[in-house]
């Protein structure tokens, strides 16, 4: 996956009942390199993350999530 990352993501599972996330501002170098998310619906909700999780328990975009059962 290339560097810079793609602007929006989904999370693998739901953080503060968030799953969709989009980047405010990514750095480092080589294996150093992190991401700093937001969630869509708090902007307040951050999330900092190094880039190789990202790219291996993310995914880039938007996708389609089931309704949750309540």
């Amino acid at each position: 996956m290339k560097w810079p990352p793609t602007l929006c993501w989904t999370a693998p599972y739901t953080k503060n009942g968030n799953r969709h996330f989009q980047v405010k501002s990514f750095g480092g170098k080589k294996d150093n390199r992190w991401v700093e998310l937001f969630a869509t619906k708090d902007e307040d909700l951050l999330i900092k993350i190094s880039w190789k999780d990202l790219k291996l328990k993310w995914k880039s975009g938007w996708q389609m999530l089931p309704k949750e059962n309540n």
